[in-house]
């Protein structure tokens, strides 16, 4: 299957990589689903990059357009970033047995890799070279400095929001996100331009009231810049934070989403109840990356989306209505920097250096990079920018070595604006009773993969059918969590490891059995046993466990 993908990837292989999560062998070895389910990620990579690759042979010409394929639609063009993304987290959980041959499993990953970022890169070229050809503003997309005004403020006016303010939050992760609170809240999702340079001190304060009005990018001293607002000079979260307090209006608290999680403190309960506006921050993202430890943030990239998901809630359950979520920029997060990647900056007066981008006064042209003035990209400054066309970075001090941001590639540039409100679950008569059944694939935890088959019946008889609430399943050691769900038979959710069950075919009281696979993530001594639980993945309620499984390796 590997080698038939690494030639050429279609559907039907796709289709059969799929289907194999469910046949017996996946089933009874959970190493061998976890396997299949790499594969599939990395022919959904192959088949989107070719998908956008033909796609870009003749593209839209308008920046309006562009921003509409990449994000808009059934299937939009961010969905490469999604797959590539998924296919990373499957990889970095992925260990294969001792002794087993991976090689053709290795260079499958490789291609689809290499795939991403060689499509993503002709994809980055052309927008920038549309972008920076554009008249500014560009009519009929939303402004990153607009969002207060146009987005939050007429809410204001209706009762209580909370401004949700997520650093790095990539568009296509808002788009997975509505996705997995379609159940719970109406969400509208839309893209707006970012303010460039696309790094934290500019676009977070670009999301301040007054921004529409006057938006200036200085110079503060230090190699950093910061943003003018009607003469006043915003440089960090403090300055961003007080200048929301003096010009919304309104009652402001604010807290961030870790204060929120697993439950927030009375004190931040209070705050909630007694103002108006609510902002809420999360560095999470930007937090993991630059840290530049790659394998952690391809672990737990993921997780960002279960925070902001159980944060949203809170919220809601705390009674606001309306809830928007944006963010101060995008990203890239491919392959690791390499040196052919790595082009020297324009030198100069150099104000800011990035990976992703100079601002400065002067310094030389290259035509490894688009190289002008602030003020010809819509953005009221007196410096200069210079970005790559493509992936590639400045070569600078220190820096991560795959993440980056700052330029105006599409990841980078189109940032979400998410605007949701709960909405109540109609239910048909009384919640079905379940009784559930967990069983191990072995008496024993033997290697780093393991697997659980998730199966039950309703307790009693129902008009209605089975109920059945997402489920996740957990190992436990010393009452931490010591795994990571990485597949399951069938409704597997990669962005929070959750699985949606099913009525089984031939009975419909009784659950479709689901193989779910784990793999640790720490290390536990041979002297100590895991608990198997089952959690209700809205509420984290506990739905059933099994006895303690006896640990027979050492990791």
């Amino acid at each position: 299957m590997e080698a038939s993908l690494y030639t050429a990837a279609d559907a039907d292989l796709l289709q059969l990589a799929q289907a194999r999560l469910s046949r017996f062998w996946s089933e009874v070895l959970p190493s061998i689903q976890a396997c299949w389910a790499l594969i599939a990620a990395a022919a959904e990579v192959l088949l989107e990059a070719d998908r956008l690759a033909k796609a870009l042979k003749n593209p839209p010409v308008t920046v309006s357009a562009l921003v509409a394929a990449y994000a808009e639609g059934e299937a939009p063009w961010c969905r490469l970033d999604t797959y590539h993304r998924r296919l990373e987290s499957r990889w970095y959980h992925f260990e294969p047995e001792t002794g087993e041959d991976s090689s053709h499993l290795e260079k499958l990953v490789i291609k689809a890799e290499q795939r991403y970022t060689d499509v993503g890169s002709t994809l980055a070229r052309h927008f920038v070279t549309q972008f920076s050809k554009a008249k500014q503003p560009i009519q009929g997309l939303l402004r990153q400095r607009d969002i207060y005004e146009t987005q939050v403020k007429p809410k204001l006016m209706e009762g209580k929001v909370a401004y949700i303010w997520v650093d790095a939050l990539r568009f296509e992760m808002a788009r997975e996100l509505c996705r997995l609170l379609q159940d719970d809240f109406a969400t509208s999702l839309q893209p707006a331009l970012a303010t460039i340079p696309t790094i934290t001190e500019i676009g977070m304060a670009a999301l301040l009231p007054r921004a529409n009005q006057s938006a200036k990018v200085v110079a503060v001293g230090n190699g950093k810049l910061g943003l003018e607002i009607e003469s006043t000079t915003i440089k960090d979260r403090k300055d961003r934070v007080a200048f929301l307090r003096a010009q919304a209006g309104v009652t402001v608290f604010e807290t961030k989403l870790d204060e929120l999680l697993p439950k927030p403190p009375k004190k931040t309960r209070e705050g909630i109840q007694h103002a108006q506006l609510i902002l809420v921050t999360s560095q999470e993202i930007d937090e993991l990356c630059e840290q530049d430890n790659i394998a952690q943030a391809r672990l737990q990239m993921d997780s960002v989306l279960r925070q902001l998901r159980r944060g949203v809630r809170i919220l809601s359950d705390l009674g606001i209505k309306t809830l928007i979520l944006v963010a101060d920029h995008g990203h890239l997060f491919a392959d690791e920097l390499s040196e052919d990647m790595k082009i020297d900056p324009p030198g100069g007066q150099t104000e800011d250096l990035y990976r992703r981008v100079w601002v400065g006064v002067g310094g030389a042209s290259d035509p490894a990079y688009l190289r002008t003035t602030l003020a010809s990209l819509g953005v009221d400054s007196e410096l200069d920018i210079a970005t790559p066309w493509n992936f590639a970075c400045f070569k600078s001090k220190g820096g991560t070595r795959a993440y980056f941001h700052g330029g105006i590639s599409p990841q980078e540039l189109i940032i979400p604006v998410v605007v949701m409100t709960p909405t109540t679950a109609v239910t048909s008569g009384a919640p079905s009773r379940l009784e559930w059944t967990l069983t191990p694939g072995s008496a024993k935890l033997t290697t780093r993969f393991f697997s659980v088959q998730v199966a039950g019946r309703q307790s009693q008889s129902s008009l209605f059918g089975l109920a059945l609430p997402k489920v996740r399943v957990e190992l436990r050691a010393n009452k931490q969590s010591v795994a990571v769900p990485v597949s399951a038979s069938y409704g597997f959710e990669d962005a929070t490891g959750e699985v949606t069950l099913k009525a089984a075919a031939d009975n419909p009281a009784k659950i479709e059995p689901n193989a779910v696979t784990l793999m640790l993530t720490e290390e536990i001594s041979q002297k100590t046993t895991v608990g198997v639980y089952l959690l209700d993945a809205a509420t984290g309620a506990e739905l059933a466990h099994h006895d303690p499984i006896e640990v027979a390796i050492a990791l």
